[in-house]
């Protein structure tokens, strides 16, 4: 594939390459939900390694610099169409959806030594709000109502699973907040990007931009622990480059790399919905790999973001066999 390939090869009113880009994004939803126990994991050892109390952001941000870093430079290898093409114009979009998801990534980190799991995971998850009231209000491109049904369903299903129960309002949620409303932004600038710019290039510059911002963030935090040989310590360690291997795999090149490339081929808002799944793959992965359990309530939760996402591919599915018969009569 050349270089100035786009996500736009096949139209996005096709239905096949609607549903393509649906099982990729689940995928990539699996991926993520994956990652938490290894994001954990890794940012644990190196808090161990480190002698840093548990719950710092400077593990899971170093760590997230390494696995991003690592990322850029396997994906510039493995796809040398991500070496062409470049001007001052791709280099800045490619920078800019680099900035918004380091600046989710960075700031659910710090939200999360402020407040609860649960309260920052579904903050977090806010994405599924955010996204089709910008839709609506800055871009005038309301959501269809069967995407509004399932927004509010999965919404409800994520806050039963989450368990989430806020007893007030301070910086730790302020933060929740602000990295679901930066996602948000992420998810309608990759749409509105990617159809003009090859997704190789994009993925290399967004992956090497949030490498850059973590290990800034990571000076700003603790500059006395990037030392050469601090580094090397820890990246020696065996809990530590298993996880951040699995992370670089996964979790960036992989994830990030479906998210890139077949992301526009849908609604931001269907989008942001089937994201919405990844509480439930990490909840099944969790319990599978450290025997973290869910309960009855949280099994509840994730039904309903199932039957959420079930219920727009049904309704979606419908409209798209009733349009061609309205045409033809």
């Amino acid at each position: 594939m050349s270089d100035s390939a786009s996500v736009t090869e096949i139209p996005s009113n096709s239905h096949p390459a609607q549903r393509t880009a649906e099982i990729a994004l689940v995928v990539a939803t699996v991926f993520w939900g994956c990652g938490f126990t290894w994001a954990k994991g890794g940012a644990d050892a190196i808090h161990h390694t480190l002698g840093l109390p548990q719950g710092t952001p400077f593990g899971p941000i170093f760590l997230l610099g390494w696995r991003f870093l690592i990322g850029g430079i396997v994906w510039m290898a493995l796809f040398p169409a991500s070496l062409r093409g470049w001007s001052i114009a791709s280099l800045l979009r490619g920078m800019l959806l680099g900035f918004l998801c380091a600046v989710g990534l960075i700031v659910q980190h710090l939200g999360l030594d402020l407040t609860s799991e649960a309260v920052s995971a579904f903050l977090t998850s806010l994405t599924i709000l955010f996204v089709p009231l910008l839709m609506t209000v800055v871009v005038r491109r309301p959501p269809k109502p069967a995407l509004w049904a399932g927004v509010v369903l999965a919404t409800f299903g994520v806050w039963l699973m989450t368990g989430a129960t806020p007893t007030g309002f301070g910086l730790g949620e302020v933060l929740g907040l602000l990295c679901s409303f930066a996602f948000s932004l992420y998810l309608l600038a990759v749409n509105a990007i990617l159809p003009r710019e090859s997704p190789w290039r994009m993925t290399a510059a967004q992956f090497l931009t949030i490498a850059a911002i973590c290990f800034l963030t990571c000076a700003f935090l603790r500059i006395d622990l990037l030392r050469l040989m601090t580094v090397a310590r820890v990246l020696h360690v065996r809990q530590v480059w298993l996880n951040l291997s699995l992370l670089s795999a996964f979790t960036t090149l992989g994830a990030f790399g479906l998210l890139t490339r077949f992301q526009p081929r849908l609604d931001a808002t269907r989008a942001a919905l089937i994201y919405l799944l990844e509480p439930i793959f990490a909840a099944i992965y969790a319990a599978i790999a450290v025997h973290h359990r869910i309960g009855a309530r949280g099994v509840i939760g994730a039904a309903l973001i199932l039957v959420a996402n079930l219920l727009v591919e049904i309704i979606s599915s419908r409209q798209k066999q009733v349009e061609p018969t309205m045409l033809v009569d």
